[in-house]
């Protein structure tokens, strides 16, 4: 039975993302619009905490109003983020913009491997298109899905289409330090709350944990930290930003703090890009 539910599961996303390749962007996008849209107007919990959210981190600054555009907003960047999964495979590198690209390239340039910090902001699903655009080996780690049937196509796919390795966290202790020693990027999605624990910080001026895995793997192999960000514009555009590098000095949870900082810049100056949904302040 349970095998019946994750095969339909697999269809349908599969057809889903075949007819959203076959259609035009603006119709994609539109669609991608109205999918979170849709999201906003039925999934009231999840609306409720990403508004919570947003009110924790900005406090007064934003009237009622502000917060529900700001939430909308939200839900409407997460939907288009389906349409553009499905462009990657026939649109990889279009309308993609590195900027500052110098920084990582000089970082990648050192030989020692470079961490990659991610969040999720923008159409963040383009950024895997970053490391083959500016001719760089690279890997992304990510969790173990319930549905191995889509994460075993999207690791196929990933490997084909941009030469990127996936590595399952479970295996991340091992297949990280072949990469980095490699001189390849690696790429961490780490702004949500960690699941066993991390290092203490600020973030929009309240306490959080922060995954400790950039920092450890940066100072253990010497490698410099780069902090990526997406912003996606209605249009179908994305600016993919470099900062840093975060060189592998001073304790790690200065390292940490340090690329921690960048991203909350980053989400201060385009606040409607960001995941808000999920639970980052526990």
């Amino acid at each position: 039975m349970i095998f019946a539910v994750r095969f339909v599961e697999y269809f349908v996303i599969r057809m889903l993302l075949v007819l959203l390749a076959c259609i035009s962007i603006p119709i994609a996008l539109r669609f991608g619009n109205a999918i979170g849209s849709i999201l906003f107007a039925l999934c009231r919990g999840l609306r409720m905490r990403t508004e919570d959210n947003i009110r924790q981190a900005f406090g007064n600054s934003l009237n009622p109003g502000q917060v529900e555009g700001l939430s909308r907003s939200t839900f409407q960047v997460l939907g288009r983020n389906v349409a553009e999964v499905a462009s990657l495979s026939r649109r990889p590198f279009e309308r993609l913009q590195v900027v500052n690209p110098e920084i990582l390239r000089e970082a990648y340039a050192r030989g020692k491997g470079v961490v990659l910090v991610s969040a999720h902001m923008g159409c963040f699903s383009r950024m895997v298109a970053v490391p083959r655009l500016l001719g760089m080996k690279g890997a992304a780690i990510m969790k173990r899905q319930r549905n191995s049937m889509l994460l075993d196509w999207a690791r196929v796919f990933l490997k084909r289409r941009f030469d990127l390795d996936v590595i399952l966290k479970t295996d991340a202790v091992d297949q990280v330090q072949e990469h980095l020693k490699s001189g390849s990027l690696v790429g961490f999605f780490a702004d949500q709350h960690p699941r066993t624990g991390g290092f203490p910080t600020q973030f929009f001026g309240r306490p959080v944990e922060v995954a400790p895995g950039p920092a450890i793997y940066a100072k253990r192999y010497h490698a410099p930290m780069v902090v990526l960000t997406c912003v996606s514009q209605p249009d179908g555009s994305h600016a993919v930003r470099c900062d840093g590098p975060v060189d592998p000095v001073g304790s790690l949870l200065d390292m940490t703090r340090r690329w921690m900082a960048i991203i909350e810049a980053r989400i201060r100056e385009h606040p409607e890009q960001w995941m808000w949904m999920h639970r980052r302040w526990r």
